[in-house]
């Protein structure tokens, strides 16, 4: 008798590993262990320290009920479902320290294209544990055409409405921070179906569908384009690239370090720019708005909280073109170096004491449309039927997008001594012209 292995969590109760122990025991997926999965979200809530290990698990196990139900249904057969489980344990196997925000300087492993970088290095792990894979009983091939994106029935992890995975975060996630949970997501679990290669709904859980959608946005609102953890974001990200400047940090060994072991290597660095960053950021003395240009309509005064904060609102065009800006993306390390540099002259003060956070990318609220399964169709039933939620409700999908918009803003930060200076109506005209014109 295998002696039970059991892992107690938050969201669903107990789950057992027992299936899964070799592929659970490799170096890289202990590593996840000592990875937050909300990147630098607690400092704004203190117990957003869940970790990409938690969530991992959490969904392994929903994507093994799933694939229970499905077996029953006769969608799927024993092998797919074993694969499926094994995907969505190693979905998130590839993140480098403080997930998505230090993910930019890794470089994509070779021969795998059109992929995220984060996607692309799981691929390239799990293509190296063959070997845990198969001893955990799963069909290694199956599973690495799931992971690359080969096989359709990928998407009962990752698609981006549906995906075990994208309700496992939105839950997890929603719980450590704003202390809620989206509601009748274990029905709409229920209710998600994988028929003639497609990811589809029940007409029953339609509604249950949109308020995950809506959830969706709360939780960008409240959580992901925090202002606090947008600044935090740039300051380590800036802070990676000066390392890795200064040769203190290799980017092929990002990918392997924890969050821990990459605030060690800020620690013991040498560099005045990354010293000055880190005990700002552990000191939890971060940068201040002083100039933000967001979206028509969107522009509050900061008058209205008390702050010397100058608003532009622009039209959705300007902002596009700011999101798109290769001069001013995230990307871009140095080009946003060179507008601080720009706007600390226009104003007057240490180029060290300005901060660039650029616009987020605009596609995340680009919702995309859900499948309802309407039945069989054609002679003798041959054919399945589906339906668009987005035909059925465009004012739905029309809100997402214009809500979504509400959030975006380019901001232009600086240190406390600094921040009434670049606020002062003039200086901060000629901010907004230096970032319009980039």
């Amino acid at each position: 008798m295998q002696a039970p292995k059991v892992i107690a969590d938050p969201i669903y109760g107990i789950i057992d590993v027992r299936p899964v122990l070799p592929m659970i025991e490799t170096r890289e997926f202990q590593a996840l262990g000592d990875k937050r999965q909300l990147g630098m979200s607690h400092l704004v809530y203190p117990s957003a320290t869940h970790t990409r290990k938690a969530h991992s698990l959490g969904a392994y196990h929903a994507t093994r009920e799933l694939a229970r139900r499905w077996i029953e249904r006769r969608m799927i057969g024993r092998r797919e479902s074993d694969a499926l489980a094994g995907y969505a344990l190693y979905h998130d196997i590839g993140h480098p320290p403080f997930s998505h925000v230090t993910e930019l300087f890794c470089p994509m492993p070779p021969g795998i294209r059109g992929m995220s970088a984060n996607s692309a290095i799981s691929l390239a792990i799990i293509r190296r544990r063959r070997k845990e894979i198969e001893a955990s009983g799963i069909d290694f091939k199956l599973l690495e055409r799931m992971a690359s994106h080969r096989d359709p029935l990928h998407l009962a992890v990752s698609d981006k409405n549906l995906g075990m995975e994208k309700l496992d975060y939105l839950e997890r996630d929603g719980l450590f921070t704003i202390l809620s949970r989206p509601t009748g997501v274990d029905y709409l679990r229920e209710h998600i179906y994988f028929i003639d290669g497609h990811l589809a709904i029940d007409e029953k859980a339609i509604d249950n569908a949109v308020e995950a959608q809506n959830y969706y946005l709360k939780i960008y609102k409240n959580v992901y384009l925090r202002k606090t953890s947008a600044i935090a974001q740039r300051m380590v990200q800036k802070i990676v690239h000066h390392l890795i400047a200064a040769g203190e940090l290799v980017p092929d060994e990002l990918v392997g370090l924890t969050d821990s072991e990459l605030t060690g290597l800020m620690r013991v660095s040498r560099e005045p720019i990354v010293v000055a960053l880190y005990e700002n950021l552990r000191d939890r003395r971060l940068f201040r708005e002083a100039v933000v240009i967001r979206t028509a309509g969107f522009d509050r005064s900061g008058a209205l909280t008390g702050k010397r904060i100058v608003v532009r609102g622009e039209s959705d065009r300007v902002i596009d073109r700011l999101a798109q800006n290769p001069a001013l993306d995230e990307t871009n390390q140095t080009g946003l170096e060179t507008a601080e540099q720009d706007i600390a002259t226009i104003a007057g003060v240490p180029a060290t004491a300005v901060l660039v956070v650029p616009i987020s990318s605009t596609e995340r609220f680009e919702a995309q449309d859900i499948l309802i399964y309407e039945g069989p169709s054609g002679p003798r039933g041959r054919r399945s039927r589906f339906a668009s939620l987005r035909a059925r409700y465009p004012a739905h999908f029309k809100n997402i997008a214009e809500v979504g918009r509400s959030y975006l803003a380019f901001r232009v930060c600086a240190t406390e001594p600094h921040r009434r200076r670049l606020s002062e109506p003039r200086i901060a005209k000629k901010i907004i012209e230096r970032v319009l014109a980039a």
